[in-house]
């Protein structure tokens, strides 16, 4: 008599749990590193490309277009050597940044800045899943939160199945992505007067590249090793510049592009959200909304999936890692994500986006001198994972005093030369800078030799 446990569904079912991706916080094993460079770049690309990256069009609009289009180069230019280090760190160790950061923080220090980042990155997944589920209530004249769960349910579905089936998402619905914009844009030009911006203010350049880093590049850049894990390793010595470049130009790309249509329909329609114009197209209505929802996975895939990771970074503090906790965390994350959605989330973008800001630019910048001038680049993936031995091993005081103080200077250096922190400097970059010059002249000598030892407890 046959086995019912043989039976062809039994097979299908065990394949799709072997599909769930369940590496969590450890190295990521060489026979998966395969993503090449322009993968990479699609997933940035698809990654940034979000239904509220045009947003960016309102929030710099008061600068006209061509200003907002120089504010989006400039911050290329001083985030994509930051941004290409952070992402080269996966492809050196492949670890997610926040396993790294063990050595740079302390075991405590990491602790507490994955419970963040945790946080911080619900909060990305809960704007927008709010902007999706709005756009969407319109185009199908609903009310109600049925669209946000629609949505939220799709993200967790796939980020389950975790980056191998990210990757082909991004990589097989890029062009459909493309073509659903490419209709909302062609219509916003054919049925509207569209006359280019013109700046009504005198250009801030600080105020503007700091809203632009903060809402783009370096709100990514701590999260890029969590991907650039799953790339050819850098011993490989293939294509490394365009690995380095690939996650930036991705990022930017689509803040650039979505930008100008942004404030395109801010101008001729008094709202930045293109997507609002899918229910006034024949036919075309559904397949903005495609495009939306597209748009909304892309980038919420990569806020949840980075969440899940930062969560099981603090519960590898605490004991040891389990193969199911990864799907579990993300499950559990999605859900408490999207109800940050149905509350309202989208009221407070404002003072969320300043917020991470503040916080993530000092936290990447000072890990980016200790990986390069402390560990040099020489520390091995198992020694991450090694039972602390010396007080500094739980908390390093160097660094979590560096970070202070680059956030307080966030926080607070504009009352010291407000004019030139509007107008010419962005204060973020300016407090990632301080943090990582105080963390370099603590920790940083000509002749140090690494410290690095590889501890013989695992925790």
């Amino acid at each position: 008599m046959k086995n019912p446990a043989d039976s062809p569904n039994n097979g299908l079912f065990q394949k799709t749990l072997n599909e769930i991706e369940t590496v969590g916080v450890l190295p990521v094993p060489d026979a998966e590193r395969t993503m090449t460079s322009g993968k990479l770049m699609i997933v940035w690309l698809m990654a940034s490309a979000s239904a509220m990256t045009p947003l960016i069009g309102l929030l710099l609009f008061h600068f006209g277009m061509t200003d907002m289009i120089l504010a989006i180069l400039v911050s290329w230019l001083i985030s994509f050597i930051p941004a290409g280090l952070f992402s080269e760190m996966g492809r050196e160790v492949p670890l997610t940044g926040l396993i790294v950061a063990r050595k740079t923080y302390g075991r405590v220090g990491a602790f507490l800045f994955a419970v963040l980042f945790t946080f911080v990155n619900m909060g990305w997944f809960g704007l927008n899943t709010a902007v999706a589920g709005e756009v969407l209530n319109a185009i199908f004249h609903a009310t109600g939160s049925f669209w946000f769960w629609v949505i939220g349910a799709a993200q967790v579905i796939l980020v389950l199945f975790g980056m191998k089936w990210l990757e082909y998402f991004y990589r097989y619905t890029s062009v459909l992505l493309l073509l659903c914009y490419g209709a909302l844009t062609w219509y916003l030009f054919t049925h509207f007067h569209i006359t280019t911006p013109h700046a009504t203010t005198a250009m801030q350049w600080g105020t503007a590249i700091s809203t632009v880093v903060s809402f783009s590049i370096l709100a990514w850049t701590y999260k890029l090793s969590t991907v650039s894990r799953f790339c050819v390793p850098k011993s490989s010595n293939t294509g490394n510049a365009r690995y380095f470049l690939a996650p930036s130009i991705g990022i930017m790309l689509a803040v650039l592009l979505m930008g100008i249509v942004g404030m395109d329909a801010q101008q001729a329609t008094g709202n930045w959200n293109v997507a609002l114009l899918g229910p006034h197209i024949p036919v075309w209505g559904l397949a903005a909304a495609l495009g939306v929802a597209l748009a909304i996975i892309h980038t919420n895939a990569m806020n949840l999936y980075p969440s899940t990771v930062d969560l099981l970074v603090a519960l590898n503090t605490l004991r040891k890692s389990t193969r199911w906790e990864q799907p579990v965390a993300t499950i559990i994350l999605g859900i408490l994500s999207t109800v940050l959605a149905v509350l309202g989330i989208l009221n407070h973008v404002s003072n969320f986006l300043d917020a991470i800001g503040d916080v993530i630019v000092p936290f990447t910048f000072i890990m980016l001198v200790d990986w390069l001038w402390v560990q040099r680049r020489r520390t091995p993936a198992e020694a991450f994972f090694t039972h602390p031995e010396k007080p500094e091993d739980w908390m390093n005081w160097p660094s979590i005093v560096a970070f202070a103080a680059g956030l307080a200077f966030s926080l607070w250096g504009a009352r010291l030369a407000p004019d030139l922190f509007a107008t010419v400097l962005p204060l973020p970059v300016v407090g990632g800078l301080v943090s990582a010059v105080i963390y370099a002249l603590w920790r940083v000598r000509p002749s140090r030799v690494n410290p690095v030892t590889q501890g013989k407890k695992a925790v």
